[in-house]
């Protein structure tokens, strides 16, 4: 496709650079593809004696730590495209192996929120869900609320993120199963990232609690569980 003459110019004042390694060029370079390459990685997470899968796309790197802060703190929109294309990846693969109807995204604390300008994970949610070549659902509403404060996790241990995120999550009273004759699930949980699975196995608490059927979850990316 030919570039316009606008789109030359902004290449010339802005030029792109890779989200990996920052030198000029595309937004990801081959050498930092080949970190972000899709794959298919599986976990469970154990809640209240039941497992759930855990689909993951990429393993954890320092390219892939550049391409989820990118997203998720910079709102650059490759590292945005990056991430959707991830969580697709291990979508397509859940649905087929598990099932599943509708999307559920792992909430944002509100100071996270506010200083991003955007609810990060609710956008790569709700357009995974509509470039899914399943019919897959997204509800955008806060089914899933902090019923509490939380400290960022990226700082915590493995017993200590347990501690931090135990009992944190909630849903609204509003949210039932079933709203207005309609069929809400079965759930798929979606997040960036899963490191010790705290957060995804109090999600799948809060939901079961109030009742909802979840098949499981999926992330852009997976990390070494922490001790």
């Amino acid at each position: 496709m030919k570039k316009s003459p606008v789109k030359n110019l902004a290449d010339l004042i802005f030029p792109s650079r890779c989200i990996g390694c920052s030198q000029l060029g595309i937004s990801i370079c081959s050498n930092c593809r080949s970190s972000w390459h899709p794959h298919t990685y599986f976990r469970e997470v154990s809640v209240e004696g039941s497992t759930y899968p855990v689909i993951s796309s990429v393993q954890y790197s320092p390219i892939a730590s550049r391409v989820l802060l990118s997203a998720k703190e910079s709102n650059i929109a490759a590292a945005d495209k990056l991430l959707i294309d991830a969580i697709s990846h291990s979508l397509s693969y859940f649905i087929k192996r598990f099932g599943g109807r509708t999307l559920v995204a792992i909430p944002s604390r509100r100071s996270a929120t506010r200083k991003r300008g955007r609810n990060f994970l609710s956008e790569i949610t709700s357009e995974a869900a509509r470039i899914s070549e399943n019919k897959i659902s997204f509800i955008d509403t806060k089914i899933l609320i902090h019923s509490r404060s939380v400290k960022d996790q990226s700082a915590l241990n493995s017993k200590q993120r347990v501690s931090n995120v135990s009992g944190a999550l909630a849903v609204p009273s509003n949210f039932k199963p079933r709203i207005g004759g309609g069929n809400i699930g079965p759930l798929i949980i979606v997040d960036d990232l899963i490191t010790t699975g705290a957060t995804l196995a109090e999600a799948i608490r809060a939901l079961r609690a109030a009742g909802f059927e979840v098949k499981g979850a999926v992330t852009g990316a997976f990390a070494k569980p922490l001790r």
